[in-house]
């Protein structure tokens, strides 16, 4: 039951795109019926005039034959005319069709694939997506070109051929409705029952994707920790799985195929010495034999494609489905029906009586309170768990809260888009990722609208404007695929001229200068504190003399502030943050 829901869901997923492009479609399907008329019903009756004109012809008169010969050639001719006309009517108009559906999906894909939160992405391997989204456009194209190149002509050749078959001798007709329907019930329950293995071997597919993806990425930890051995066994393990679902697949496929060879030989059999009889007692022609066979032959070839194309309909289905799934699940986070319009301009957070938890874990805050005031230089200290990074997840509402409120300058962040609340908080994160773009491109990405001489002077006052130059293609240089080809170092630097960029009311910097050395690190300070002039800030940092300038730090434990004020105030209170201020010297752990 669960299956047939999907399938309905990817069928209704596709005739939603469909519909944009019915014309084309309608177009299509003219063509395809021109094409099988013209070509596959209408010639074999000319070429059976012309055999029973040749096999009647006693030799007497040779004009009695040639010209009716050369009239019924001359049929011929048009009709294989328009045939052909048919057939690249219907091959134009599906190239529109097709194609531009196949870019419809991919784009719908896109956008669907970012509504959701940041926990869908932490729970789907990233290389799964994508090809989960390139299965389902293929899928479409499969799916298409089955339905009208193949079992669209399939069912138009059937109900002609039938027909022709009847006023031959009704026999026939009889004896390819029987077969027919045994034929397809067999064949089309016993793929529909291969099914639910297709599935599996999709899924599998699906896994060795995902575990090649995630070792590669990882590659790095795989070097240094010397496991290439162990991540050859993961990788084989999973490959083999893949292997024998798909081994045991292959094996169903060519079961089936033993039934439809044996059956397809006992139905040419019968109409073979059925026309012999027909023949001998005189009630059909010798061009009537010979077209019953021909057609017959031309039938069982195309039905003996239906059962591939029907195997070929579930494995494209099953291709589809878990990407169809994973497009129709609500996002986590959504932004509201009647969004207000964005008034936050001065930074002024507002945290009450916050509930929040992790699904069914216990609470990382509860009845939690927190003011910041606009303008505010804000440090968190806390071990690690204590709640510093989901606060900075709440405030960009990559998680929603489960009681209480959170606005910013007086406004509910729940009742304004996602883009606009995250349009007004920059964010340098500890461990920048960059896209595989130019430098300027990453630097831009903060302020699209950015002119070169911004970008410029962002990246000189991040201290980046040094190492930039340095490269040989300057600021058009690729940084690789999550900024690879950069160090640590130059990654954050580029991530905080983007963040300069943006000038945002509200910034958040999570380690921000981590991974700077002493002196790079003295630069970037100057830059940040110009930043942070006008903005609203709350600092994370574990490294505690980059936070001694802060207007306020606030020391989080298990979600509570147990304590709050400047550098001095906390050291001389003798408390928690003097404990943790203990365990550094100057900011430098003890060895």
């Amino acid at each position: 039951m669960a299956k047939t829901k999907h399938t309905r869901q990817t069928i209704k997923y596709f005739s939603s795109h469909i519909r944009n492009y019915k014309w084309s479609l309608v177009a299509i399907l003219i063509g395809i019926t021109i094409g099988v008329i013209f070509g596959s019903i209408l010639n074999p009756l000319l070429y059976r005039e012309i055999i029973d004109l040749i096999t009647e012809f006693d030799g007497s008169d040779r004009s009695e034959v040639l010209k009716p010969a050369l009239a019924i050639l001359l049929i011929i001719f048009i009709v294989d005319l328009i045939q052909d006309v048919g057939w690249r009517m219907a091959q134009f108009f599906n190239s529109h069709f097709q194609t531009s559906i196949m870019r419809d999906i991919a784009n719908d894909c896109f956008r669907r694939l970012h509504n959701h939160s940041l926990s869908f992405f932490s729970n789907n391997f990233i290389g799964s997506l994508v090809t989960k989204t390139k299965r389902l456009i293929g899928g479409f194209e499969r799916i298409m070109d089955l339905m009208y190149w193949e079992f669209l002509t399939t069912i138009l050749e059937f109900v002609f051929t039938t027909i022709i078959l009847f006023t031959a001798a009704p026999v026939f007709g009889w004896i390819m409705i029987a077969w027919s329907a045994v034929y397809v019930l067999v064949t089309g329950r016993y793929y529909l029952w291969k099914m639910k293995y297709d599935l599996q071997a999709a899924n599998t597919d699906s896994e060795v994707t995902g575990a090649y993806a995630d070792s590669l990425t990882n590659f790095f930890n795989v070097k240094i920790f010397a496991r290439s051995r162990h991540e050859h066994k993961l990788f084989g393990d999973t490959a083999e799985k893949q292997k024998r679902i798909r081994k045991f697949t292959w094996d169903l496929s060519t079961y089936m195929d033993i039934f439809q060879g044996v059956f397809m030989t006992v139905l040419y059999i019968a109409v073979v010495y059925y026309s012999i009889v027909y023949w001998v007692e005189g009630t059909i022609t010798i061009g009537t034999v010979v077209l019953v066979q021909a057609m017959t032959l031309q039938l069982l070839r195309k039905l003996w494609n239906v059962g591939h194309q029907i195997k070929d309909t579930v494995t494209a289905f099953a291709d589809c489905e878990e990407m169809v799934e994973m497009l129709y699940e609500t996002p986590e986070i959504r932004d509201p029906a009647d969004p207000e319009p964005s008034r936050i301009s001065r930074g002024h957070i507002q945290i009450t009586d916050l509930l929040f938890r992790y699904e069914d874990n216990a609470p990382v805050f509860q009845d939690f309170n927190l003011d910041i005031s606009p303008g505010e230089k804000v440090g968190l200290v806390g071990e690690s768990g204590s709640g510093k990074s989901t606060l900075t997840k709440v405030l960009f509402r990559f998680n929603d809260i489960n009681e209480g409120l959170v606005t910013i300058d007086g406004q509910d962040i729940t009742q304004i888009t996602q883009e606009d609340l995250r349009q007004n908080i920059s964010f340098v994160p500890q461990e920048p990722i960059l896209f595989h773009r130019s430098l300027e491109e990453n630097i831009r990405y903060g302020n699209l609208d950015a002119t070169k001489e911004e970008v410029i002077e962002a990246a000189k006052k991040a201290h980046a404007h040094e190492f930039i130059t340095k490269t040989k293609e300057g600021y058009d240089t690729l940084v690789g695929e999550r900024g690879i080809k950069l160090s640590g170092g130059e990654k954050q630097r580029i991530a905080i001229a983007r963040a300069m960029l943006k000038r945002a009311p509200i910034l958040i910097l999570d380690e921000a200068t981590s991974a700077l050395d002493s002196v790079a690190e003295t630069h970037i300070q100057e830059a940040l504190e110009e930043l942070m002039k006008d903005c609203t800030t709350i600092v994370i940092a574990h490294r505690l003399s980059t936070l001694r300038k802060m207007d306020r730090i606030i020391v989080l434990d298990h979600g509570k502030i147990v304590e709050q004020g400047s550098h001095t105030e906390l050291v001389e209170l003798d408390g928690k943050y003097n404990e943790l201020w203990s365990h550094q010297v100057g900011g430098f752990i003890q060895e």
